[in-house]
């Protein structure tokens, strides 16, 4: 008969959740990882269909110099398991006072005033430029740490900027790093994040999708004497007197005295325990809790190599860059005339991850979260994608075999159960705004014996699945802490 107590269960085998488990795991722990999924990964999760690999969205991850995805498969001793590649170089395309859409220096290490002339920032604007890319990229940590509460917008609103840079800053970087309006964005997740990227290059991929890397956390689960249950779904997380007892799921009741929750804090605490367990201070603090926005598009299946070389780039013009009152607009139909597309085009860092002269390009855009929306209310923002990519791709349309588009319902089914309205259908999960991140961000440990959270809702700092993953070491370090003590002391 299968074990039914452990030390541990982790509920999600996302990057946050599967790294937690495989680092308890390794480090000793009776560890039990449940995902409602047929395979680790969450929001990055990797596909193959038709000699086709390829993520659900788009996904990229930074920094790539000493990132925590490499270091936490290093400490699990499975470094080689996993192919991450950086190629150095993206093909974001800026839309000129020509009104061409020219390709980003290709340098890894571009030169500032190769940035400006692509962007076509004057001369007399550029030593004002320069100084707000200096500000941002030598801030002390100590001076971050005194902007979580003042939006990003706030923060560079005290520097003369010229537009396009602005453009610049906030289209490729700040709106796709983060999926919220920089008005409400936090400035010390934007300059924290920017900084490593701007020091520690962006643009981190795996051979057979990032995803591999969550799976291979979620192998080391096993090879460390844990268990793996994967399409299996927890329906409840059993607590008495206060304290965590177990989880029931679709799969059978299993016991233990911690459980590392990934499946998000709403759906945990309003769900999963439920509001009676909880004090109605500590409820209403998490129903206010606000999420990203999300990220929705077309996945394009070609006969032919359609973009060339670059694995992933950002469209964007001076007039892109959202703000909450843009996207107040945008989000009830006023959809704007050219909005940001972020692309990745997975053969370009992979040659096995399409056939022969083939590719698969994967699109996303900001849409509204709210997973109910159907596939008529997709359709103007997939409409505006294709709009958009033929503009800049004008050989893309003749060149498509067939096209996916994917929905908000699509990011909660796979991710994140819905429990409050509007929300579940967020990129990245909790929004990293002013009054929810950085120093106020929800602690990891909820007001529960034996109950953690982890993911990109609390603990982690950075940029998706990195911010994650960052969660996970910081989350089984207190867990490990937590358990040892338990034993010692009781």
């Amino acid at each position: 008969m299968a074990k039914q107590s452990y030390d541990a269960i982790v509920i999600g085998a996302g990057f946050g959740g599967a790294a937690c488990a495989g680092l308890l795991a390794k480090h000793g722990l009776s560890v039990l990882l449940l995902d409602k999924n047929a395979k680790a990964g969450g929001k990055a999760m990797a596909f193959s269909k038709k000699g086709f690999t390829y993520t659900a969205w788009m996904v990229c991850s930074a920094p790539t110099d000493g990132n925590v995805l490499e270091a936490v498969l290093k400490e699990l001793e499975m470094e080689d398991r996993v192919t991450l590649v950086a190629p150095g170089i993206q093909g974001s395309r800026f839309k000129n006072s020509k009104g061409e859409w020219p390709i980003s220096p290709q340098d890894k290490t571009p030169d500032p005033n190769k940035i400006f002339d692509w962007l076509e920032v004057p001369e007399a604007d550029r030593a004002d430029a320069l100084q707000v890319l200096a500000d941002l990229t030598m801030m002390s940590p100590d001076e971050i740490a005194k902007l979580d509460d003042i939006s990003f917008a706030e923060w560079l609103g005290r520097y003369k900027i010229n537009k396009n840079l602005y453009s610049f800053l906030i289209g490729p970087v700040s709106d796709g790093c983060f999926m919220v309006p920089v008005d409400a964005l936090a400035a010390s997740e934007a300059v924290g994040t920017i900084q490593q990227v701007f020091l520690r290059g962006g643009g981190v991929f795996a051979h057979g999708g990032i995803g591999r890397v969550a799976e291979t956390y979620a192998d080391a689960v096993k090879e460390n004497g844990g268990r793996v249950i994967m399409r299996c779904r927890v329906e409840k997380i059993t607590v008495e007197d206060g304290k965590v007892t177990g989880v029931i799921t679709s799969k059978g009741t299993f016991k233990a005295p911690i459980v590392v929750s990934n499946a998000g804090i709403q759906p945990t605490v309003l769900k999963l325990v439920g509001e009676q367990h909880f004090d109605q201070g500590y409820v209403n603090y998490v129903k206010g809790l606000l999420p990203s926005i999300a990220m929705v598009g077309v996945r394009y299946f070609t006969n032919k190599v359609v973009i060339k070389d670059v694995p992933y780039g950002t469209i964007f013009t001076p007039d892109t860059p959202m703000n909450m009152a843009k996207w107040m607009k945008a989000k009830t139909g006023a959809i704007p005339d050219e909005i940001t597309v972020w692309y990745e085009v997975p053969s370009n860092y992979d040659p096995n991850a399409a056939p022969p002269g083939k590719q698969v390009i994967v699109t996303g855009i900001w849409a509204p979260c709210d997973p109910k929306r159907t596939k008529k209310d997709h359709q103007p923002w997939w409409d505006k994608v294709d709009e958009m990519m033929f503009k800049v791709f004008p050989d893309l349309p003749n060149a498509i075999e067939w096209k996916e588009g994917y929905s908000s319902r699509d990011v909660s089914n796979l991710t994140r159960d819905q429990v409050l309205p509007g929300i579940g259908g967020e990129c990245i999960g909790l929004g990293q705004i002013v009054g929810q991140a950085g120093g106020r961000k929800p602690p990891t440990t909820a007001p529960i014996q034996g109950l953690f959270f982890v993911g990109c809702d609390a603990g982690g700092t950075g940029i998706g699945i990195q911010q994650a993953t960052d969660s996970g070491v910081k989350v089984a370090r207190m867990v490990e802490r937590y358990h040892a003590m338990r034993q010692a002391i009781i």
